[in-house]
């Protein structure tokens, strides 16, 4: 990562590197992904695990390259906690390269003050443009009252499991959460189903699941057995025709609303034993464990909202 290495060349350069307030301001303590110890990974269910997993495989990464880089000291390359430092700047005070910008979509810009913006979710006060030069400009959205805070979007407010690997904290005003529907290897017509993680949600206040849920529900009752419906319900789906596609969900919302209870009760005893493992380790040597539990039992609530709503 071209990002890292900047902030370890800066590093070196110490009080003669312009960016040295800047860096000299940053945490040093981080919670994301990269940062959890592996035993925190035994407390995440599957989603968010395999999300902060891949954040430390990214990390890890980098260090096995750093070796290979010239320009910097062997005692920088040494240094692994130094190396992971720059490493969680990188990823975690960088923005994305949007469409329509000069650069490869997905590629990482560092704003410097410009990080400072907090995330929001309900409410979001800045965007951030570029001009043809890459010069980066933030733009207010609204009017916005003296004393108020300037936040922006770090990424989807519907994804609190993403914000949690990548960044290190709990949205709690996420309006909802992925339903946690596993599918190891979905085929091209469960995904035109809905099967997406920003589209099959269990919404915080309401209770509500998302139609998507249901329907991707249906389409895996109607799978199993070779049932001939299925086709049916794919080709109303992709031709919107609403009025076949709900009496289909009328003539099997037994089977539906089955599948939803048992995916509900089986997700909320596996926080449960995932709490128990949490509960047993030492916080001293894993401190993040309060946070990964936090972030659990948001997600035990947001079931237990669904679970009311449709089977009290």
């Amino acid at each position: 990562n071209g990002a890292s290495l900047k902030i370890l060349v800066e590093y070196e350069r110490g009080y003669d590197s312009p960016w040295f307030p800047w860096l000299n301001s940053l945490p040093r303590y981080y919670s994301n992904g990269a940062s959890m110890t592996p035993k925190c990974y035994e407390c995440l269910p599957p989603l968010v695990r395999s999300m902060a997993q891949q954040e430390r495989a990214n990390w890890r990464t980098l260090y096995g390259a750093v070796d290979l880089v010239p320009f910097l000291s062997d005692e920088t390359k040494r240094n692994k906690e130094l190396c992971k430092w720059a490493f969680q700047i990188a990823y975690t005070r960088s923005f994305e390269v949007p469409s329509g910008t000069e650069g490869i979509k997905g590629d990482l810009r560092i704003v410097p003050m410009a990080d400072y913006f907090n995330h929001g979710s309900a409410e979001t006060e800045v965007e951030l443009m570029y001009d043809e030069q890459g010069n980066c400009y933030a733009q207010s959205t609204r009017d916005i009252p003296a004393g108020s805070p300037l936040r922006m979007s770090y990424g989807d407010p519907t994804n609190p499991s993403f914000l949690l690997a990548r960044y290190g904290f709990l949205d709690e005003e996420a309006p909802a959460t992925f339903c946690k529907i596993m599918i190891a290897r979905p085929d091209n017509q469960v995904k035109q189903m809905g099967y997406k993680h920003n589209r099959m949600l269990f919404y915080k206040d309401s209770g509500e699941a998302s139609e998507e849920v249901f329907d991707v529900l249906l389409y895996l009752g109607l799978s199993q057995g070779g049932n001939l419906d299925l086709q049916k319900l794919v080709r109303a789906h992709a031709e919107v025709d609403s009025q076949t596609k709900m009496a289909l969900h009328q003539q099997y919302w037994p089977q539906t609303a089955q599948a939803l209870y048992e995916h509900i009760e089986g997700f909320l005893q596996q926080l449960e034993e995932l709490s128990a493992v949490a509960q047993s380790m030492d916080i001293n040597s894993h401190p993040r464990l309060p946070l990964i539990q936090k972030h659990n039992e948001f997600v035990k609530e947001s079931f237990m909202r669904v679970r009311a709503r449709y089977f009290s």
